[in-house]
C-alpha cells in the first residue's frame, strides 16, 4: 500500500513540498516522523517555505489531531520561513482543524490557501 505522504525538497526554489492524503496508521506516522527529521536536517529551514498539500487528507479523528499537533510543533521547531497549507474549496472542516491545530501548536507563520 502506498504511503499517505510524500516529502520532497527543492533546494533551488527553497521549498519543501509535502503531500498528505487519507489517514495515517501509527506506522505511517512513525515513518513520517523519521522521514521528516531526515529532510529537516538536510536544509537551512529558515530560508525555506514548507508547502503542505492537504487536498486528499481525510477529516481528523481526535487522536489524529494530537499527532498533527506534534507534526506542527516539529514544523515550528524546524524554523521554516513560512508554512503554507493547500486545501480545496470543499474542505471547510479540514481548514478549521488545520487552523486550530496550528494555533494550538504555536505555528504563527502559517497560511491556509485554497487551490
Amino acid at each position: 500500500m502506498a504511503q499517505p505522504y510524500s516529502i520532497q525538497t527543492n533546494q533551488a526554489a527553497k521549498k519543501v513540498d509535502m503531500k498528505v492524503s487519507g489517514t495515517f496508521t501509527p506506522q505511517d506516522y512513525q515513518n513520517f516522523v523519521r522521514d521528516y527529521a531526515k529532510m529537516a536536517s538536510s536544509i537551512d529551514a529558515k530560508t525555506f517555505t514548507l508547502e503542505v498539500d492537504c487536498r486528499e487528507m481525510d477529516l481528523l479523528a481526535t487522536e489524529e489531531v494530537e499527532k498533527l499537533k506534534g507534526s506542527f510543533a516539529s514544523y515550528k521547531e524546524t524554523g521554516f520561513e513560512k508554512v503554507v497549507f493547500i486545501i480545496s474549496t470543499s474542505q471547510t472542516i479540514i481548514k478549521m482543524q488545520l487552523a486550530r491545530v496550528a494555533r494550538e501548536a504555536g505555528l504563527s507563520n502559517h497560511e491556509i490557501i485554497t487551490k
